[in-house]
């Protein structure tokens, strides 16, 4: 509903951005590449271009920064469109990108968030494996109630913890309506949870004051 949302800041007209990618697999060769924006609610394609020989740029002007997402065959990728060189690369299902300092923010906080991801999804398969070896049933429930606990703790505190440091970018606002889309698919209707309210209530004016940030807190209070 909010997620990719655009979410801008002031940046001079004679800003420029330029995107290198570079892909491994041939099987892209000859694909296209799209890079595109939500815009009240509506996909804005803002550019395209070939792989060529494994290969493409894209290269513009920039009216401000925002969050965006570059369609690449299977890979849809989040990105901080900024004033530099974007640095795309993807080998072996790993895709990097990097060379500019939100979207080296971005990405940093996106490694560490999969970690923990990983730890969650290889609980079952760790149950499995301990009922094989014979451990005893409440003891297996401890150890990995535990596990999932932890991390699921570490995972709020990483988001939060990473809003908190860019409440003066797009960063801390994208991924701000990123959990708040989570708590809107979790409830069915837009609601709050306590990581949102404990983030929203240290946020400072500029940050409350986003029109898509504003349009959810309303939603939330019935307004």
């Amino acid at each position: 509903m909010y997620v990719a949302a655009t979410f801008m800041l002031l940046s001079s007209c004679s800003d420029k951005y330029t995107i290198v990618g570079t892909s491994m697999h041939s099987v892209f060769d000859g694909k296209m590449v799209y890079l595109s924006s939500l815009i009240d609610g509506k996909e804005q394609s803002l550019d395209s271009c070939e792989i060529i020989h494994g290969q493409f740029t894209m290269s513009g002007t920039l009216d401000s920064v925002m969050c965006v997402t570059l369609d690449m065959g299977d890979f849809h990728l989040p990105l901080v469109l900024e004033s530099g060189e974007i640095k795309v690369s993807s080998e072996n299902q790993t895709v990097k990108v990097e060379g500019t300092e939100l979207n080296d923010e971005l990405y940093k906080f996106l490694a560490a968030r999969d970690s923990l991801i990983m730890i969650l999804t290889e609980l079952p398969r760790r149950e499995s494996q301990m009922i094989l070896e014979g451990y005893d049933h409440d003891y297996i429930l401890h150890t990995l109630g535990e596990a999932e606990a932890d991390a699921r703790m570490a995972m709020d505190k990483l988001e939060t913890n990473f809003i908190i440091s860019n409440f003066n970018n797009v960063l801390g606002v994208s991924w701000f309506l990123e959990i708040c889309n989570e708590a809107y698919q979790q409830f069915g209707y837009p609601n709050t949870t306590p990581q949102i309210d404990e983030i929203y209530s240290r946020a400072p004016a500029e940050f409350r004051e986003n029109q898509n940030v504003k349009k959810y807190m309303k939603l939330c209070e019935g307004k």
